[in-house]
């Protein structure tokens, strides 16, 4: 698991700077990963979107489990001073899972993380999980928001916000936005 916490992290460094580039205007992103499509979600208009790069077993070595890939959205406006993202970890397929790797993955991004919110809801029919809360990142303080949902009976989709409180707030409801338009692409 902390591997694959490792490639996680390794992989949004890459993305950041790497990542492919599209202009998102009403589209519609299809999640895939290891030749699975896994979910849907909408792109806000006017914000980039960065497929980023899938990490594939064969290119890992002894055991190690692949990283999924990390699609990553910013405004356009503005200097990426927030970072939101959607993924589908390999390591966890349910929900009751989602604690463990939280604890594994959280401290790997911010310091000092403080949860202040948790709830379960159904999003599109599905069951979900709220985390969000505050933590530390180079001395500044930052919001987080964190939606895991249930897409398949062993598939979960990832949807996160980490920066600045105001920008969480400047963007909210495009944030509310693309989590709520997560849907679920049915087995293949």
């Amino acid at each position: 698991m902390l591997d694959c916490v490792k490639h996680c992290l390794v992989a949004l460094a890459v993305l950041a700077v790497t990542g492919g580039i599209v202009q998102a205007k009403d589209v519609s992103v299809t999640y895939e990963t290891q030749g699975r499509a896994i979910f849907t979600f909408a792109a806000p208009d006017n914000w980039q979107v960065l497929t980023g790069f899938e990490v594939l077993p064969s290119d890992l070595q002894g055991g190690e489990t692949p990283a999924p890939r990390i699609v990553s959205l910013f405004p356009l406006e503005g200097d990426r001073v927030m970072w939101s993202g959607l993924w589908s970890p390999t390591t966890i397929g349910r929900l009751d899972e989602l604690e463990d790797y939280l604890a594994l993955l959280a401290p790997q991004l911010l310091s000092d993380v403080r949860v202040t919110f948790r709830d379960e809801r159904l999003i599109n029919g599905r069951e979900s999980r709220i985390v969000s809360g505050t933590g530390t990142k180079d001395g500044r303080d930052l919001d987080f928001a964190l939606v895991a949902i249930q897409v398949r009976s062993d598939r979960v989709a990832m949807a996160a916000f980490i920066g600045q409180p105001e920008i969480y707030d400047r963007y909210e409801g495009e944030l509310i936005g693309i989590m709520n338009s997560i849907r679920a692409v049915e087995s293949q």
